[in-house]
C-alpha cells in the first residue's frame, strides 16, 4: 500500500468550523484539511448525487473500490459538498474533500495521475484523489486490525494521518486520553483538548451519520 506523508489536519469545529495546518513530528497528522460542517445526513449519498459533480464522484469511487456512500460522508463532513478552499486560509486544503497540496501531489504521483495543482478545483478530480487516499487509509487500517475498516476509523486516518488511524482503531481503552495518539497542537487546533478516544469516535460517528459504521471498501 502506498506510503503517504501525513500532512495537514482539518479543524474540527462545531457546527461550521475552519481549517488548520496539521502537526509535524512523531505523533501523526492527517492529509485532509477541510472545515467540519454540520452532522452527517442519513442520506449523504443522495445529497452528493444531487450535485452537478455527483455522478462523476460516484463513478470515481466505484472505479477504485471505495463505497460511494463513504466518499459522500467524507464530502459532507468536510465541506457540505462545497467546492471551496479551507475556511480560514491557514491550510492548502481545497475542494469538496478538502485535499491538501502535499497529499494531492503524493496521491497523484503514486497512482500515475496527471492532474495539476489547478485540478484540485475540479470536484471530480478532487473526489478521485480523495477516494484513492481513503482506500489506502482503509487498507492500512484493515491490515492493522484484521477487520474491514469502517468509515469512522478511516476518517480518523484522514484527519490525523494513516498511522494514527490504525492506532486509534486498535485502541482498547476508550477512556484513554486522545493525547496518547494525537499531538497537543492538533488537539488544540481541532478543539479536542482533554478528549478521550471514546469521545472522539462518538463525536465523529455522530457527525458522519448512518454511514459511520459502514465499510469503506466496497464489494
Amino acid at each position: 500500500m502506498p506510503s503517504i506523508p501525513e500532512l495537514g489536519a482539518p479543524q474540527f469545529m462545531m457546527p461550521t468550523g475552519a481549517s488548520s495546518v496539521g502537526t509535524t513530528g512523531s505523533i501523526g497528522s492527517g492529509a485532509g484539511g477541510g472545515a467540519s460542517y454540520a452532522a452527517g445526513s442519513t442520506d449523504a449519498l443522495a445529497l452528493l448525487q444531487a450535485t452537478s459533480f455527483g455522478s462523476g464522484a460516484v463513478a470515481a469511487a466505484q472505479a477504485v473500490g471505495v463505497d460511494p456512500a463513504a466518499l459522500a460522508a467524507f464530502g459532507q463532513i468536510e465541506s457540505n459538498f462545497r467546492n471551496v478552499a479551507a475556511a480560514n486560509g491557514s491550510t492548502s486544503a481545497t475542494g469538496p474533500w478538502q485535499i491538501t497540496s502535499g497529499t494531492w501531489n503524493d496521491v497523484c504521483r503514486q497512482n500515475g495521475l496527471n492532474y495539476t495543482a489547478d485540478d484540485r478545483n475540479d470536484p471530480v478530480a478532487n473526489a478521485t484523489v480523495a477516494a484513492l487516499y481513503m482506500g489506502s487509509i482503509a487498507d492500512r487500517i484493515s491490515s492493522g486490525t484484521g477487520q474491514p475498516a469502517t468509515v469512522a476509523q478511516t476518517y480518523a486516518g484522514y484527519m490525523f494521518g494513516p498511522s494514527t488511524g490504525v492506532a486509534l482503531s486498535n485502541a482498547t481503552d476508550q477512556s484513554a486520553p486522545l493525547s496518547n495518539y494525537v499531538s497537543a497542537t492538533a488537539l488544540s487546533n481541532n478543539n479536542m483538548t482533554g478528549w478521550t478516544v471514546g469521545q472522539y469516535f462518538a463525536n465523529v460517528s455522530g457527525r458522519l451519520g448512518s454511514d459511520a459504521n459502514g465499510a469503506v471498501r466496497s464489494g
